[in-house]
């Protein structure tokens, strides 16, 4: 069998086909076929010395401009979950494209005194578990952000300003400025919105201030981001929520098709839940919190706090 090191390094280049290099894909898939479940046992060794566990769980669909629409959809699937956490789509309570500035301000709202904020608290309380979405944030400094607001049991938790827009949004939104983590049932979170996936600095970041879960929210229809995603956690020794949506929305100057495929990934890129691509889906697993060590590394955070040194 094929000592895990070189199998961590096997299992990641299969991106490359997305920039003119050989797929490695197939192959990758044909050797964890047949010895994933000894590769990931292995590095997953140190996880069974225990560590709380919580049940993690995303919701895709196509994402409506009405807000009843999408309160709705979010209710059908979550009424009969045990989740402790649910984590929806960036901008999900109103859609993504707009056509001005003003169609974006008609649906902005503050946070989080807003009427979609209080209603997903009130989703939350009936269900009993915690809530993770997105919505564009009028904020007290008169700018519009792509926020993602947590809630749990019908109570606000925070919020989290999306820090990296692509240039599209650039012309709609103010960027974050602040990184925070969240505590939330024993554990400590930590929040992306979709380009911020791109950025390995986020996720560091929020790791050096205690995360032991990282949860990704998207609107994006390529395989990068979900592969970042994934990345997120591997490097981390993290496990990983994605909600990324479903559908299409278009406008005369742009398109956006909606990929989907949100996922919940264990700390060293396996995946607990694999979300369809292009359809309304709703899935969930159990993640552990667990040490950040495995075979290959007795301990994680000492090696990453090395770049953080004062020299």
């Amino acid at each position: 069998m094929l000592h895990p090191y070189f199998l961590c390094h096997l299992n990641l280049p299969s991106a490359g086909a997305q920039y003119g290099r050989p797929d490695t894909g197939p192959a990758l898939r044909w050797v964890a076929s047949r010895h994933g479940h000894t590769f990931f046992a292995m590095l997953a060794e140190k996880s069974k010395t225990g560590g709380s566990k919580v049940k993690v769980g995303f919701i895709q669909w196509d994402v409506q401009r009405e807000l009843d629409a999408n309160l709705e959809t979010v209710w059908r699937h979550l009424e009969d979950k045990d989740w402790d956490l649910t984590v929806l789509p960036e901008l999900c309570l109103g859609g993504y494209l707009f056509p001005d500035k003003t169609a974006l301000e008609r649906i902005a709202q503050p946070v989080p005194q807003g009427e979609g904020v209080q209603r997903m608290a009130d989703l939350s309380r009936k269900q009993g578990g915690a809530l993770l979405f997105g919505l564009a944030e009028k904020g007290e400094d008169g700018k519009i952000y792509n926020t993602a607001v947590l809630v749990d049991e019908g109570q606000y938790v925070g919020k989290y300003r999306k820090i990296h827009l692509s240039d599209w949004e650039k012309q709609f939104f103010a960027p974050g400025e602040n990184n925070p983590v969240f505590s939330l049932r024993g554990w400590t979170i930590g929040v992306e919105i979709c380009f911020d996936l791109w950025f390995p600095e986020v996720a560091r970041q929020q790791i050096r201030q205690g995360a032991r879960l990282l949860c990704a929210l998207g609107n994006f229809g390529g395989r990068q981001s979900w592969l970042l995603a994934q990345a997120r956690a591997l490097e981390n020794g993290t496990p990983l929520v994605l909600c990324n949506r479903v559908g299409q929305e278009s406008l005369p100057q742009i398109q956006a098709n909606f990929l989907g495929k949100s996922m919940v990934c264990a700390p060293f890129g396996q995946l607990l839940a694999d979300g369809k691509e292009g359809a309304e889906d709703a899935q969930g697993a159990w993640v552990e919190q667990s040490p950040r060590g495995n075979v290959i590394c007795r301990d994680l955070e000492e090696e990453i706090a090395r770049h953080y040194e004062s020299k």
